[in-house]
């Protein structure tokens, strides 16, 4: 019996994923180790023995220290950019006052916690989440000997590799709709590379799916703790509170993810902004986030029922506009991509074109000013 191809190449990167899997270090718990300015002393002479600095790299060094500083700023702010600074500066030297920001006794604000979790990520290519200050202490007493004399900024090749295959197994089976197996897959992925805020951003799909919004938001805010300037993840916190009925947080999150796209490739958010203005009969600003969506759809070639789906609400809004002609483009729109709408739906807009005189199955000359866009008597209402 011959496999299916999907099944195959699942079967394949699994195997890949597990050949590649990594043998985790001991857990032996250790005193939480104060911070030793030897350490970096170390690294430093590091870079001072292994070539003579230039002018570029003492200015690195000293930015790196005027970070490290910040992380004690009494303006959280401040310690939420320096914090994000360390990370892209990729120093080693900063870990333990990373790790020092992270104290629940501190109580920073959750946006400095996942600023710093986003660095120390960025950095030691390890994974213990903001809220556990303890196990990154735990890592850092066994292991900051061997971290500072290799002065590694992210994961080997081989951990790399076994990420990569694991996310790809990961999302065959969330498309499959095994979440539960891909969560295990994403989690793996993670824990192998934190550096890639794709994976995370995964994970937290995969916990959306379940319905676990609090944990997928988790997910989502340390992956802009990575990536600050990805839109994606801010868009899926709006999708947690869109699913959590808080409409107005929804909105914002929205608004915010468009304002990150600077490619203009996001349509789901300016959908679903349509979708929350038809909900309370706003159909003005329903029909402008609607159009922009379907735009960029056509644009983006999205897959015929996600188009199909604007345009059954574009039909909604023109109807809600008294634009029956418009509506009933619409209707005609979602019957090309292979769908229908709802029957009773049809029927009203049929109706209403039947008692405006209109046949609606003839192309009738009003119907063909709408498909050109020159109802200039309809836009006006």
């Amino acid at each position: 019996m011959t496999m299916p191809r999907n099944c195959c190449l699942v079967f394949a990167l699994a195997l890949l994923s597990s050949w590649l899997s990594a043998r985790e270090e001991g857990n032996v718990v250790h005193d939480p180790a104060e911070k030793d300015d030897a350490d970096k002393n170390f690294v430093l002479k590091q870079t001072k023995d292994g070539k003579k600095k230039g002018k570029g790299e003492a200015k690195t060094l000293k930015a790196i220290q005027y970070h490290i500083k910040n992380l004690k700023d009494p303006d959280p702010t401040v310690r939420q950019s320096s914090a994000e600074m360390l990370g892209i500066l990729g120093s080693p030297i900063a870990v333990p006052d990373l790790i020092a920001v992270l104290q629940p006794e501190h109580h920073e604000r959750e946006l400095v916690l996942i600023a710093a979790h986003g660095a120390l990520n960025r950095i030691t290519g390890k994974n213990f989440g903001y809220k556990n200050y303890e196990a990154w202490m735990q890592w850092w007493a066994q292991n900051k000997e061997e971290f500072l004399q290799k002065a590694e900024t992210g994961p080997d090749a081989v951990a790399k590799i076994r990420a990569e295959a694991a996310n790809t197994v990961g999302r065959e089976l969330m498309r499959r709709g095994e979440l539960r197996a891909a969560q295990s897959q994403f989690l793996d992925a993670v824990n192998s590379d934190p550096t890639v805020p794709d994976y995370r951003n995964n994970l937290g799909l995969c916990l959306l799916n379940q319905g676990r919004y609090l944990d997928a938001m988790v997910n989502f805010e340390e992956t802009i703790g990575i990536a600050p300037d990805l839109p994606q993840p801010v868009m899926n916190i709006g999708h947690c509170y869109a699913r959590m009925g808080k409409t107005i947080e929804a909105e914002m999150k929205y608004k915010q993810a468009m304002a990150l796209d600077k490619e203009g490739r996001l349509w789901e958010p300016l959908w679903l902004l349509g979708k929350e203005h038809m909900k309370r009969g706003e159909w003005s600003l329903a029909f402008e986030y609607l159009d922009q969506s379907r735009i960029r759809a056509e644009k983006l070639r999205l897959d015929n029922e996600l188009h199909a789906n604007i345009c059954k609400d574009l039909a909604i809004t023109h109807y809600g506009l008294d634009q029956y002609h418009s509506a009933w483009k619409e209707i005609k729109n979602v019957e090309t991509l292979g769908f229908n709408c709802d029957p009773g739906f049809v029927t009203k807009v049929r109706k209403s074109l039947v008692d405006l005189g209109v046949d609606p199955d003839a192309e009738d000359k009003k119907a063909r000013e709408v498909l050109r866009g020159t109802d200039s008597e309809e836009s006006k209402k």
